[in-house]
């Protein structure tokens, strides 16, 4: 079984149905109320963004930004403001009894503002079944997922402590956990009934990575479906953790990579044993790693770089994607990272 799990901190009647919801445009918000000044002052219109053409995106995720940290973090917020226009895939889900479509659709629509830049490598739809409940539809949930496989893993959804995977639910948060069983990747989530939009955004960047993953594949490092999806929150996500912080967590690591040599965490990448024993080292090394990667070869390429390697062995999918050297690029990208972590 494969799962990850996400948290986020309001929902509350329907009975279950299959919904398909178009994801409906980021509408505007307000800007706060200034400080009042003697002569009030007109505000001019906001300038509309451009609009960006097909051609314009295509080119931009087969370019490769300058190697330093603010173009790269431009040269992705460009995609992903460019990939505003398009118009976004549904989504099908089966909605609990007790879940509040109002709220489950703030939820819908923000995951498919989020997912839009990976329709331009050819994502079209999700590879998942998803149900969306409320906190208070265990006993519907268990009945549903039952009725689809017996093999389900009921103890995914923990009623006693309140859990689904590794988040605490409660009629505040929303929580999600995905999974694979006999050939088939599910998607359960808990929009509380008392869910606001808090968190939304990086968590719906974040999570919108895997989604994508699980169509396209995962990667061939441990780092990596993490480390993509943390990529994505902290550059495009001004409510996820900084970069700054992203390093201190690593350093901090009870892996004690910062501890290592340069040449023993050469040694450690090349072998994919840099993410144990502790699991936060897949998203805060993996968001250095692709720092490495995006720097270098386009987004269009490292797309590639993540089917082919979902396939093959990590050394062939870089030979035939990347067209490099596996030892010279493992040593490149481990001397990257231990530079950041030593800076």
């Amino acid at each position: 079984m494969r799962l990850f799990a996400f948290a986020f901190g309001a929902i509350l009647l329907l009975s279950g149905c299959v919904t398909t919801a178009p994801i409906a445009e980021p509408t505007a918000t307000e800007s706060p109320a200034s400080q009042p000044t003697e002569e009030p002052q007109e505000n001019p219109a906001p300038e509309p963004e451009p609009e960006v053409s097909i051609e314009d995106l295509q080119a931009l995720i087969n370019e490769v930004p300058n190697p330093d940290i603010e173009s790269l973090k431009q040269h992705f917020l460009s995609i992903d403001r460019g990939v505003q226009g398009l118009e976004p895939f549904p989504i099908e889900y089966q909605l609990g009894p007790t879940a509040i479509p109002e709220k489950v659709e703030l939820v819908i629509d923000r995951f498919s503002q989020k997912m839009k830049m990976f329709q331009l490598v050819g994502l079209e739809s999700l590879d998942q079944d998803w149900v969306i409940a409320s906190e208070l539809d265990y006993e519907w949930w268990v009945g549903y997922r039952s009725n689809q496989d017996p093999d389900y893993p009921l103890d995914l959804w923990n009623a006693d402590s309140k859990e689904l995977g590794h988040c605490r639910l409660s009629s505040d948060v929303f929580c999600g956990a995905g999974n694979f069983v006999n050939g088939k990747n599910y998607q359960d989530n808990v929009v509380g009934t008392r869910f606001s939009d808090r968190g939304l955004d990086y968590v719906a960047r974040h999570e919108g990575a895997h989604f994508y993953q699980a169509v396209f594949g995962y990667g061939g490092r441990c780092w990596f479906a993490e480390g993509q999806a943390t990529f994505f929150e902290t550059y495009l996500e001004t409510t996820a953790r900084s970069r700054s912080q992203v390093i201190r967590d690593l350093v901090q690591s009870e892996a004690n990579l910062s501890a290592l040599s340069e040449q023993e965490l050469i040694d450690l990448i090349s072998r994919d044993g840099v993410c144990y024993p502790d699991y936060r080292v897949a998203y805060d090394l993996g968001m250095l790693a692709f720092e490495y990667l995006y720097m270098n070869f386009s987004f269009a390429q490292v797309h590639d770089l993540m089917v082919r390697s979902s396939e093959v062995s990590w050394d062939q999918a870089l030979v035939e994607v990347l067209e490099v050297d596996p030892n010279e690029f493992n040593g490149t990208l481990a001397s990257y990272i231990y530079s950041q972590m030593s800076s």
